[in-house]
């Protein structure tokens, strides 16, 4: 596979263009509209510069990773898929349903690969989890997580970029980790849940600080919260059955240090893994038609649907 980026932010230049040079894929091209930046890092990782998305798209490559800002998403997406390129989209997949549900419809009349960058599908501890669980992961009742930390990005004037403006963040908290919680919750739960509801801090700013989902499955429920200001939360997977508790600490992470428990008990600690990696890998089965674990455009559409709903609540007022 030959790939090109779009977008030059933090994540695709310190995570997974790193990561893509361990995988054997070719790095075709990076595209960003700040030419000196551009410049630089395709000096840095050997590539090329192009100076337009288009430019690139024209080129003998067959997929795009797009990690340009979220309100951007949906844009360089179709645009990759018109030219017909497999997209790998960075989480959140789009800021609305109706784009996600076109994204997937045009890749299906396309035939070509959409996929979206859940890495924590990819963290060893809950590949353990899911064979720890066996068949139990279909008796469900309980399950939530949390990912929070303090940030920057918290206080509008340390960070002025599109994550503080609403029409292109599509949101706080709940869009920089905690997409990631509702996805993990969904794909160990296995369906769609019946209602969403949500909580967030400033109540009535869509640039939230803190938000708290709660959703309501056939036979389960769930809690996915996420945070800009909390300090030494636990970042924790917990899941309870009918019989068992299961849990994965400190599994939120954009890295691997994580610890399994079944009933209290520790069953097996996590230090290494590059998730980046393996999801670049499994995108990679998905292109040439393997079976393959990466989130898929259904999949980010569900977690559109879901922080849509959570967004809809406000303060009641007497």
């Amino acid at each position: 596979m030959k790939i090109g980026i779009i977008g030059l932010g933090n994540h695709a230049v310190n995570r997974v263009m790193p990561a893509l040079a361990e995988t054997g894929i070719e790095l075709g091209g990076i595209t960003t509209r700040d030419t000196v930046k551009g410049e630089s890092i395709a000096e840095r990782f050997s590539t090329r510069y192009y100076r337009s998305i288009d430019e690139m798209l024209h080129e003998d490559i067959d997929s795009v990773y797009i990690a340009s800002p979220n309100f951007l998403h949906y844009e360089h997406a179709l645009k990759a898929l018109n030219h017909g390129k497999n997209v790998l989209v960075e989480k959140q997949m789009t800021l609305r349903s109706s784009e996600a549900r076109e994204l997937i419809e045009t890749s299906r009349d396309m035939r070509l690969k959409l996929a979206i960058g859940f890495h924590l599908r990819f963290h060893p501890a809950l590949v353990s989890l899911e064979k720890i669980m066996g068949n139990d992961r279909g008796e469900i009742r309980f399950i939530g997580g949390t990912w929070a930390h303090r940030s920057a990005r918290q206080d509008s004037s340390a960070d002025p970029s599109w994550w503080n403006e609403p029409d292109k963040s599509g949101g706080g908290s709940v869009m920089g980790t905690g997409v990631h919680v509702i996805d993990t919750l969904l794909n160990l739960y296995g369906k769609f849940p019946r209602k969403v509801t949500g909580f967030r801090f400033p109540e009535t700013n869509l640039i939230d600080t803190t938000m708290m989902i709660n959703m309501q499955f056939d036979r389960a429920m769930g809690y996915a919260i996420s945070s800009r200001e909390m300090e030494n939360a636990p970042n924790d997977l917990t899941v309870i059955t009918g019989s068992h508790r299961y849990e994965v600490r400190n599994f939120f992470s954009t890295e691997v240090n994580s610890t399994t428990y079944v009933d209290g008990e520790e069953r097996e600690k996590f230090l290494e893994g590059n998730m980046y990696r393996e999801e670049l890998l499994e995108f990679n089965k998905a292109v040439i038609g393997l079976d393959n674990r990466i989130a898929t455009g259904r999949d980010g559409y569900n977690v559109v649907r879901v922080t849509e709903d959570a967004q809809k609540f406000f303060s009641m007022t007497r």
